[in-house]
């Protein structure tokens, strides 16, 4: 007998309340599998009434890939070798989800010794192997960014630093460049690396110009979602051409502008996306004796991540940059 709270109670009493209100899954099981008897938690882990679940086997809901580790566990109990085991594994609930639970099995010997039933010990850690993948993919996915983000600077830093550009400018255009990637990073990890808002790049980019006069810079666009490879090209395209037309082009003399405007056409294949630079007002315009990494960028890599096509116009009256792809989200 039992004394619990000043009062008497039978041992068996005891036990049986136990066993039914405890907050996880135990079960009696026979050594051919058969449920014996099973607690109420057990029957909300698995779905099932009780007389449904006592009429089969835990076999009968145990995912195929788990099943012969269990009962090769099972097996080694019976015989004697391990006191006890411990396993992670996959059940069927009666509608049909599949569910990870922690099983803990121990044996019950009758008088003689010789073994009677098991004791088993189910939790449910579905949710917790759901978190487990979601971490694991995270983990995953930013250890993909990182070697992406490296190889880009890498990139970079290769393009900046040539032999024939002196160090001084090679140092400020790279240290540009690099401003721009973490501009767009810092946007994308605002959204969780769900993507970003083309106007939002933009104007995150051109930040470090200090360009907020509307008489000289105006951009003009709807809303517009870009994936995150395609966020952070763009972050750098921008700084390029900002560069370039502080340097040579509209943004170097007082009476200069630029115009940004992108928006939807039809294309050939459906809804398109067209997206131009515009520079009035500057220096006489000409096409550079040589490409560097900015024409690269603009004509190569920009047009690649958005599937599209580029065109750099060396207008007289200014430059003109052109990217006409399928509209973001559908590339590729």
């Amino acid at each position: 007998m039992y004394h619990w709270n000043g009062k008497w109670r039978e041992s068996a009493d005891f036990i049986d309340a136990t066993f039914e209100n405890a907050a996880i899954g135990i079960a009696h099981v026979g050594l051919d599998g058969a449920w014996l008897r099973v607690n109420e938690r057990l029957l909300e882990i698995v779905g099932y009434e009780r007389d449904e679940l006592l009429a089969i086997t835990f076999q009968d809901i145990t995912h195929p890939d788990d099943l012969e580790t269990d009962l090769g566990q099972l097996q080694a109990l019976i015989r004697g070798e391990i006191p006890h085991y411990q396993m992670e594994k996959r059940y069927f609930r009666k509608d049909g989800e599949l569910i990870w639970i922690n099983l803990t099995v121990g044996l019950q010997r009758g008088p003689d010794g010789a073994p009677d039933f098991c004791i088993s010990l189910i939790e449910d850690i579905t949710r917790r192997k759901a978190d487990e993948e979601h971490l694991r993919i995270l983990v995953d996915e930013l250890n993909h960014r990182v070697k992406n983000t490296l190889a880009t600077v890498q990139a970079v830093a290769h393009m900046s630093f040539r032999k024939d550009e002196p160090v001084a400018e090679a140092k400020k255009d790279f240290t540009g460049r690099l401003q721009a990637l973490s501009s767009a990073h810092d946007i994308l990890t605002e959204e969780k690396w769900t993507g970003a808002d083309f106007r939002q790049v933009v104007r995150r980019a051109l930040r470090p110009f200090n360009l907020d006069n509307a008489d000289r810079l105006s951009l003009e666009g709807g809303k517009v979602r870009l994936e995150s490879r395609q966020a952070l090209t763009l972050a750098m395209a921008i700084n390029e051409l900002a560069t370039n037309a502080i340097k040579y082009g509209a943004l170097s003399t007082e009476q200069g502008s630029v115009a940004l405007r992108w928006r939807r056409i039809r294309g050939e294949d459906g809804v398109a996306f067209r997206f131009e630079w515009t520079e009035r007002g500057g220096p006489r315009c000409a096409a550079p004796e040589r490409s560097g990494f900015g024409s690269t960028l603009l004509t190569r890599i920009l047009p690649g991540d958005f599937g599209g096509k580029a065109v750099l116009d060396y207008r007289e009256t200014g430059l003109k940059y052109i990217l006409s792809a399928p509209w973001p989200g559908e590339a590729g």
